[in-house]
């Protein structure tokens, strides 16, 4: 028997290892790099087994296993890899791969010659050769052989005019759906149709002409009608003179591989063209993360950003224009503050009503929104105010603040898809981001600020809650804000002898620990389960600098530049409670940085337990001389060892140290 054929699918470097072995072991071997051409191949029932590398040139191994699988070859796939991909293994077993190898050295070799072996329909070692001599076919049985063959076989007579069929098989009538009585004495011409080659017929009629064989691929017409891909062989036959007597001609129908391999083709042309869109998109979206991040970076005028980013927005080849706006907080209007390539200019104010469905619902939800509103009702905000097919909206929030939507508008079918919209949402967030350091930067380092005298009249408050159960007022020092929304507040009251068993009853309170006693005052921590909006003041550009509370009333002093809004400060604690009440606003010279102030200004660069540690000593006198405490003293107090507490002390002085010295530092 012939040795076994094995199709090796591999990318050139690393084959040739491959290829030596199977050799070796008595395999004739055919390479190819990639899934399309070997789907041609595998298909053609030529092949006893295919060999194949996960990662190829277009489809991968298993996209391969898959479409031999589903023409129904019958051709067992090894596929022998280095990929280290999770689910490879799985997914090619799933489609139609017979065994599964991870290369590593010779011994994965030897194994892969083994399972080709054990899979393959041939013998890939040669076999002794016998005895045929009284085997020999009878003509009876040759003509039955041919007769029965699975494929067409016809037979022309080339001394006769137009050399007509004299004979076909079978199969070759079942291939067709002619009768015989229609097929014999006419030139095989009449499988043709619109749909031949005119060149392919040409190649066969030349090698007729020279008495040559020729294969060819042609697209026959069965009797009804129905096309067919013919893989035809037509070959010259001579007589014992040598002189021509006949030509033969061998029909394959290979409609099915032709089908596989035009599925191929599109699969390799669609993946062609997502990689062509994909280039495009990262060249499109690397360009507008560089611009605007420099933007970003040598800008610290919060006005400037919004119009150096709309314009380069704008300049980026697929975008058509784009505008940054937002909702007044005084008007109820939407505002446009920075606009390119748009019909709008820079200070128009347009009703919420008016704006696009998309617009109105990601300043709702805070979230993006965004496709083809192709035909809307032509609105200054519509695309096609700007030329564009679509409009994609991001929002600009940081944390709680919020600094308006950004608006961009493409100009073509690739873009803004959905890869390219997650790429904006972060592009969304960097802007803010920059605007949110600019506008913390502004408020530390002003030379004038609004101080701002807020009372909230509200029993629900948390500050409120904690002086009614405490039965006294407390003065409120400071708040931590922990990692999981919670938050650690610091209380003064005046006066012994506090009882804090109510406050720890409290059900937003997870713990209570006593921080100082003196005979003045008592300190104490209070762990709630969510932090109060006075620590999210920041994000809105506000600093607590004195607080303190009543049973009846929580009073709060806060400090901000004197461009912010103060309904935007008030709103974080309306949203909260009732009863919230301005009760002054004046302008002064900025005095130099609070406590409060400066622990804003490094606190990010505590830990929870560092700022516990630091908090707790101070409030205990432990820098004060002679010290009132010690360590042990204090790490009882806050239920930790002596050697933690001093641990997170020196962690937390060191970052102090380091943002006085060096003030970058804590930036």
């Amino acid at each position: 028997m012939a040795n076994a054929r094995a199709l090796l699918v591999h990318p050139d470097e690393g084959s040739d290892r491959i290829e030596t072995a199977l050799d070796a072991a008595g395999f004739d071997v055919t390479r190819t790099e990639t899934a399309a051409s070997a789907v041609a191949k595998a298909t053609t029932g030529e092949y006893d087994c295919v060999v194949s590398e996960y990662a190829l040139a277009g489809d991968d191994g298993v996209a391969l296993a898959t479409a031999i699988e589903e023409s129904d070859a019958g051709v067992p796939v090894v596929m022998f890899t280095e990929t280290d991909e999770e689910g490879v293994p799985e997914a090619a077993y799933e489609n139609g791969v017979n065994r599964f190898l991870k290369k590593n050295g010779s011994a994965s070799i030897d194994q892969l010659v083994s399972d080709v072996s054990a899979v393959s329909s041939g013998v890939p070692a040669s076999e002794p050769r016998q005895d045929v001599s009284d085997h020999e076919p009878s003509a009876a049985e040759v003509t039955r052989a041919v007769e029965d063959a699975p494929i067409g076989i016809s037979i022309s007579d080339p001394d006769l005019p137009d050399y007509p069929l004299v004979y076909v098989n079978d199969a070759w009538k079942e291939h067709t759906g002619y009768p015989i009585e229609e097929v014999l004495g006419r030139n095989p011409r009449f499988l043709q149709g619109p749909g031949t080659d005119p060149e392919t017929v040409a190649e066969i009629a030349e090698a007729i002409g020279n008495e040559e064989q020729v294969t060819v691929e042609v697209r026959n017409y069965r009797r009804d009608g129905t096309p067919f891909w013919n893989e035809l062989t037509v070959a010259p036959v001579y007589d014992e003179d040598g002189d021509l007597a006949h030509y033969v001609g061998f029909q394959n129908d290979v409609s099915e591989r032709k089908a596989a391999e035009r599925l191929a083709e599109e699969r390799a042309e669609k993946l062609a063209t997502e990689r062509r869109a994909l280039d495009r998109l990262l060249g499109r979206v690397n360009g507008l993360l560089s611009d605007i991040t420099r933007i970003l970076v040598e800008n610290w005028d919060p006005e400037v950003i919004p119009e150096r980013v709309c314009e380069v927005v704008a300049d980026e080849p697929g975008y058509a224009g784009a505008w940054i706006g937002e909702v007044s907080s005084a008007t109820g209007q939407f505002e446009i503050s920075a606009a390119s390539g748009v019909a709008v200019e820079p200070g128009t104010t347009l009703d919420v009503g008016e704006l696009p469905a998309e617009v109105r619902e990601a300043i709702e939800t805070e979230e993006l929104r965004g496709g083809s509103i192709e035909g809307g009702d032509g609105g200054p905000l519509s695309p096609a105010s700007a030329g564009g097919t679509q409009l994609l909206v991001v929002p600009l929030t940081y944390g709680k603040r919020r600094y308006g939507v950004l608006g961009i508008y493409g100009n073509g079918a690739d873009v803004l898809d959905r890869r390219e919209r997650k790429v904006c949402e972060s592009v969304g967030k960097m802007i803010a981001n920059g605007l949110h350091s600019i506008e913390t930067t502004r408020i530390l380092t002003t030379d004038r600020v609004s101080e701002i005298v807020v009372e909230i009249r509200d029993p629900s408050s948390t500050l409120t809650r904690i002086a009614d159960a405490v039965g006294k007022e407390v003065e409120h020092l400071g708040t931590t804000r922990l990692d999981d929304d919670a938050g650690e507040l610091y209380f003064r009251v005046g006066g012994g002898d506090v009882d804090l068993d109510e406050v720890a009853d409290l059900p937003m309170v997870r713990s209570v620990r006593p921080v100082s006693e003196t005979t003045d005052a008592v300190s104490f921590a209070v762990t709630v389960t969510e932090s109060p909006p006075l620590a999210r003041l920041a994000d809105h550009g506000g600093v607590v600098s004195e607080a303190t509370a009543t049973a009846d009333a929580a009073t709060l002093t806060i400090e901000a530049p004197p461009e912010r809004d103060v309904r935007s400060i008030l709103d974080v604690f309306r949203d909260e409670y009732e009863g919230v009440e301005l009760r002054s606003r004046v302008e002064r010279e900025s005095r130099d940085r609070t406590v409060a102030e400066f622990a804003a200004a490094v606190d990010e660069q505590l830990t929870e337990r560092q700022r516990a540690a630091l908090k707790t000593a101070e409030l205990n006198g432990y820098f004060e001389w002679p010290r009132p405490v010690d360590g042990s003293e204090i790490a009882e107090r806050m239920g930790i060892t002596r050697q933690t507490f001093h641990q997170h002390l020196r962690a937390a002085e060191r970052k102090l140290v380091e943002a006085y010295v060096d003030p970058r530092s804590s930036e």
